[in-house]
């Protein structure tokens, strides 16, 4: 897994709006990450202050 490409891809879903659906991440994802890559890009969207949202209707 390439957390980098996952992030600057993150990045630039959530440039507009500072959110990011769990849809889009998970579009971005392998469907092969350990729970430690997972746990590692959840704190990497933290970190840039990028919120994980449930769907494009929630506000």
């Amino acid at each position: 897994m390439d957390l980098q490409k996952i992030m600057a891809k993150a990045r630039d879903i959530a440039r507009t709006t500072g959110t990011i659906t769990t849809e889009q991440l998970n579009g971005l994802c392998p469907n092969s990450m350990e729970p430690d890559d997972i746990a590692a890009l959840f704190a990497s969207l933290r970190a840039e202050g990028i919120q994980l949202k449930d769907s494009d209707s929630e506000k």
